[in-house]
């Protein structure tokens, strides 16, 4: 999980901006360049890899408690889950209105799926109180599919963005791809071997996870179709294929240098949107490849030094809330 976190924070950063430039030569009044660059430009994803986001938060929340849950366990989940998640936001939120950065785009960029998170969290607990068995998440899921229904009703189809929809409904909308990620915990105990996963088919299924996150995105790049649309659906499929990963590695040892990696995926996203402001105000003239290699060169400081100072202290205050409070 931490190998796909770390590969979806580096997608989301590309999307934004760090991709290396290898297309910028072209002649966009060229039919077959300007279809080339075209493709380029889509390949990253970046609103998939966070729905991705959603379904991998969805798994590893509930995981844990998927077989009991008490009482006693609301109060220490909530304080330790938003404790994880909003310090290190909070932080980089600070940094952000230091730096005179925009605070609109910031919450563009990272800020919506946060919020998304953090609603989540607090649901959770009480959620978890009232359904106890697959089958009532199953019912829940295709209720909490409604606003993805509601807005083909309410919003324009080539709405690109999929925070576009508003905070209140953003946070409805992406609730049904964190309960896909919830209910694939089931999905792993009923499967508890590898055996049905061969390498081929994982990569069948990586190949056709991307394909769809690129189609997805270029139907809402060329704004036919925007992410609010059809990005839920998309998590469907990223469902089976996430499942497929985690059935092979199951009694297999992952990269560990991705997995290493993977650790500080939340301060790469959180960090992500800085470097080109940075690169505009510090440096002037600079070539587009120097530009890229900039971009993740300051991404890698800004992570590395958040990493160690924030996030991962967060982590361990979390981890001490947690116990702390469950003895109470």
């Amino acid at each position: 999980m931490d190998s796909i976190r770390f590969i979806c924070a580096i997608w989301v950063a590309c999307s934004h901006g760090g991709y290396p430039p290898l297309t910028i030569t072209f002649d966009k009044d060229n039919t077959i360049e300007w279809l080339i660059n075209g493709i380029y430009t889509s390949l990253f994803c970046g609103p998939a890899a966070v729905i991705i986001f959603f379904l991998i938060s969805g798994f590893c929340i509930h995981y844990p408690y998927r077989e009991s849950w008490h009482k006693k366990n609301i109060l220490p989940f909530i304080m330790a889950r938003v404790t994880r998640i909003s310090a290190p936001i909070i932080c980089a939120a600070v940094i952000v209105k230091l730096i005179g950065f925009n605070t609109s785009l910031f919450y563009l960029l990272i800020g919506w799926s946060i919020v998304c998170e953090l609603s989540y969290y607090v649901f959770y607990p009480f959620l978890r109180s009232l359904i106890n068995k697959k089958t009532g998440w199953l019912k829940f899921l295709i209720f909490s599919y409604t606003p993805t229904v509601l807005v083909f009703w309410f919003y324009p189809l080539n709405l690109v963005n999929y925070p576009g929809v508003g905070v209140y409904m953003v946070v409805a909308l992406g609730l049904p791809c964190w309960i896909l990620g919830l209910i694939m915990s089931f999905s792993i105990d009923e499967q508890p071997t590898n055996d049905q996963v061969t390498g081929i088919s994982l990569w069948c299924h990586r190949i056709f996870i991307f394909s769809i996150a690129f189609l997805c995105h270029v139907f809402a790049l060329q704004e036919i179709v925007g992410h609010p649309f059809t990005l839920n659906f998309f998590a469907i499929a990223a469902f089976f294929w996430l499942k497929k990963e985690i059935l092979f590695y199951f009694n297999r040892t992952p990269i560990s240098s991705l997995e290493n990696f993977g650790k500080a995926s939340y301060s790469i996203y959180l960090m992500h949107g800085l470097p080109p402001f940075l690169i505009s105000i510090f440096t002037k003239d600079i070539g587009p490849m120097e530009k890229f290699f900039s971009y993740w060169i300051i991404l890698g400081m800004l992570v590395l030094i958040f990493y160690f100072l924030v996030e991962k202290p967060t982590h361990i205050l979390s981890r001490y809330l947690y116990r702390s409070l469950y003895k109470l």
